[in-house]
């Protein structure tokens, strides 16, 4: 190869470099869509729907006025155990729902998971409790429990 001929080809070699480096920047913005600025650190990103399962037993919940809190807590009715669940005033149950696990209901004694939707409707520190056994058996103290602190802003 000669000289002119490498000069040619490193000259080449660059203008197809410069050429992919623009194609490297951050990807157009359609200016018809909005976009939702990131939230600063530190603050709280505002829930709607919160859903909790027996993972977060005991825990402490921080939420705004007219959230929606989900309990999912197994459940196996067909023994005879059931979840007996209550709330403080603040919190109002709007759908109590158990679906079985086998749905075509030929596995005796399967359980299901039992769901309940809570609404927000006081500010305040409030309480959601709830207590599995059977309703015929007196309370021991030996139950499974399930407890959630719900602090309303």
């Amino acid at each position: 190869m000669n000289h002119t001929r490498v000069i040619a080809v490193f000259g080449i070699i660059c203008l197809i470099a410069a050429a992919f480096a623009g194609c490297a920047g951050p990807a157009p913005v359609n200016p018809g869509v909005p976009t939702t600025p990131p939230t600063p650190a530190r603050t709280a990103v505002p829930v709607v729907h919160l859903v909790v399962t027996e993972e977060q037993n005991t825990a402490m919940v921080r939420v705004n006025m007219s959230t929606i809190i989900t309990v999912r807590l197994q459940e196996n009715p067909t023994t005879g155990f059931v979840w007996n669940l209550t709330t403080t005033p603040g919190l109002r149950i709007v759908n109590d729902t158990y679906v079985p696990s086998d749905t075509t209901g030929k596995l005796v004694g399967s359980g299901g998971t039992h769901t309940w939707d809570i609404s927000t409707v006081a500010i305040g520190e409030q309480k959601i409790m709830a207590v599995y056994k059977r309703s015929w058996e007196p309370t021991s103290g030996n139950e499974t429990a399930f407890s959630l602190t719900v602090v309303v802003a």
